[in-house]
């Protein structure tokens, strides 16, 4: 039986005595039970776990108390059978197999512990006299440590002694293997959706997998993909610092903004549309973008709509929620979290104020040295050659970034996003009424023709307007409308809401020019500099 790769690998580790320590990263069960059946077939197999104590599979798998007699030698003592207390605590366990793994070739799989006090257990005490010993090493025998953190049972001396591998939740292969198998079984046919599921279920393990088709099944007697994806979205979702979303938005349901979209398009869009293509030009596939300006502008929305246009998965990184107030867990978070976002990629992974998480820590305070290390390990993901995904962040204060972060290779493209202009008001409200063709925003009933008065007072009103202040504007619209009993939204109603805002006009254009000067500063495309200052062209502060 040759294993699947981790398992290999781990192999490889101990025929080169590296160690004979062995600990495998995965909190999948199915893992778990592939690991003892490659063992089993090697020879005899020791498990130790907290609820079960210290037994020995047999030939069929099944787990076998190990039990104490008060006769014989202590290598006898640990295989005795009879009456007598099974060994449960993790520390006498240890001292029991201590011999054994010095006399003749075992394997010893320690499962399902979730925290370490050394005090009581000695654990790391016990592998690292194991990872150094000649007669361990001698005799060919391996211990395997199988927890989802390694870092929350080993100390820093331990680990390095031992063979840290982290699993992978599963491979495609792997998904499809079980996909097809588990249709089999259910007597569904998945033939012309195989592909679909395989990349649909990324980022599950197994087990998640296994459990994903069967609930989605039980829903609707099939593997449908609408659902798989919900299910995968909640699973993901547990973590705390992921969400996953299926986006709908496109550039087509966001008025205005015709010079963001542009460059976007041309810069982004088209390269992922067409990567074999880019590629033969030595075009480099975009790796990340950052939004900045004002609260409002839409900086969220356009980063949906960009996963939507280049059809790739849309996944949130929640990084209010990285960090712990325990040492050492904030890293473990993130690890977990760019290891996963790793698997389901190609992706768009969304950081929105990401200027709370882009700069380092204050040097000599524990929260920020953890802090910092943290940011060292997102800032190293983002270098990597080989990731896939796309970051997309935004941020209101684009200043506080450190500048490591916004280096080329891992934010590629700085784009500003201003107050929108007379010319993007009209597009944004007409979005928001349902005067556009397609809008997914429901149309009210409308009375008259609200083109004119729209041209010739409201958008002249809402100068220094956000995105978000107009479409707030067509709600208040609205519910005066409601209040009124009207039988539509008329001008009036759009002009009494124009009146309910109260907007510093003369800030939002002093703000203006400063996201102008920051965009001077982050992006040396001069059309699309040009561009901007056409769309404000004719307002106060307008370039």
């Amino acid at each position: 039986m040759e294993g699947p790769a981790w398992i290999q690998a781990a192999e490889l580790k101990r025929r080169s005595n590296y160690s004979p320590v062995i600990c495998f990263e995965t909190g999948d069960p199915k893992r778990l039970w592939q690991l003892k059946d490659f063992l089993c077939e090697r020879g005899e197999v020791l498990v130790y776990d907290p609820w079960m104590g210290l037994g020995r599979l047999d030939a069929g798998r099944q787990f076998q108390a190990i039990k104490r007699s008060s006769e014989g030698t202590a290598l006898e003592r640990t295989f005795a059978t009879g009456e007598g207390g099974e060994v449960r605590h993790l520390k006498s366990a240890l001292r029991e197999v201590d011999s054994i793994l010095k006399e003749r070739r075992v394997s010893l799989v320690i499962q399902n512990l979730h925290e370490n006090r050394e005090w009581e257990t000695g654990l790391c005490s016990a592998l690292r006299a194991w990872a150094i010993d000649p007669a361990v090493i001698t005799t060919g025998s391996s211990v395997y440590l199988v927890t989802p953190d390694v870092t929350s049972l080993l100390d820093p001396a331990t680990r390095d002694l031992v063979v840290i591998i982290p699993v992978d939740p599963s491979a495609d292969w792997e998904r499809r293997t079980t996909i097809i198998d588990l249709a089999r079984e259910l007597e569904l046919d998945v033939t012309d959706r195989v592909a679909s599921l395989v990349a649909a279920t990324s980022g599950l393990n197994l087990h998640q997998l296994e459990s994903v088709l069967l609930e989605a099944y039980y829903r609707s007697g099939t593997f449908d993909l609408t659902d798989i994806k919900i299910l995968k979205s909640e699973l993901v979702k547990q973590s705390g610092v992921l969400e996953v979303k299926d986006p709908v938005y496109t550039f087509a349901d966001i008025g205005g903004y015709d010079a963001v979209k542009s460059f976007i398009r041309r810069y982004i869009v088209n390269v992922l549309r067409e990567p074999e293509r880019a590629r033969s030009f030595g075009v480099p596939l975009p790796r990340g973008v950052l939004f900045f300006g004002p609260p409002g502008t839409g900086k969220s929305l356009f980063a949906h709509a960009l996963a939507s246009e280049v059809n790739l998965p849309f996944i949130n990184l929640l990084t209010e929620n990285i960090y712990s107030k325990w040492l050492g867990e904030s890293g473990h978070r993130m690890r977990d979290a760019l290891r996963l976002v790793d698997k389901m990629s190609p992706a768009v992974v969304f950081i929105d104020e990401i200027d709370r998480f882009g700069k380092r820590g204050r040097v000599g305070d524990s929260a920020g040295e953890e802090t910092s290390r943290v940011f060292s390990q997102f800032l190293e993901w983002l270098g990597r050659p080989e990731r896939e995904s796309i970051i997309v962040g935004t941020t209101n204060v684009p200043s506080l970034l450190d500048e490591a972060f916004l280096r080329a290779g891992r934010l590629d493209y700085k784009i500003p996003f201003l107050y929108p202009g007379p010319q993007a008001r009209l597009s944004i409200l007409r979005v928001h009424l349902g005067l556009v063709e397609g809008a997914r925003t429901p149309r009210p009933p409308l009375e008259g023709d609200l083109e004119e008065v729209l041209v010739q007072e409201v958008v002249p009103g809402t100068a220094g307007f956000s995105g978000a202040e107009l479409a707030e504007l067509v709600t208040r619209a609205r519910r005066i409308a409601f209040d009124r009993r009207a039988r539509a939204v008329a001008a009036v109603h759009l002009l009494e809401a124009v009146g309910t805002f109260r907007v510093d006009r003369a800030e939002r254009a002093r703000a203006v020019q400063r996201y102008m000067a920051q965009a001077r500063k982050f992006t040396d495309d001069a059309q699309f500099l040009r561009e901007l200052g056409d769309e404000l062209e004719g307002e106060d502060g307008g370039l």
